[in-house]
């Protein structure tokens, strides 16, 4: 697959950076990637698609059912993503199930 997955802790806070594409064959690892930071702990999880270049209905899915999840919901958000990825989220509906929060600053510390 497209895609590359960072997991990183900043500041209590599990972050998920995505570059690529997320598709079809690339959304087993995305959910996989997800539910590792999902059952480690109870922390807050940011899933950065700022970098992501193509996502389609595959990813809105990882999205969504992991955001419904065992009270995932009130832990995730999102960046609003490249332009592509915002107008998916916009045309699907599901923007408005999901929180959205300013790209975090991953610079070094």
């Amino acid at each position: 697959p497209n895609l590359d997955i960072d997991i990183v802790e900043r500041d209590g806070t599990v972050v998920v950076v995505l570059e690529g594409e997320i598709d079809l064959c690339a959304a087993p690892e995305f959910e996989a990637s997800l539910a590792r930071v999902g059952n480690g702990h109870a922390k807050p999880i940011v899933v950065d698609l700022d970098r992501v270049s193509f996502m389609d209905s595959a990813g809105v899915h990882v999205l969504l059912q992991f955001s419904l999840a065992q009270g995932n919901g009130n832990r995730l958000a999102l960046t609003c993503g490249s332009p592509q990825v915002r107008r998916l989220l916009e045309v699907t509906g599901v923007g408005r199930y999901l929180t959205f929060v300013a790209s975090p600053q991953l610079g070094s510390a």
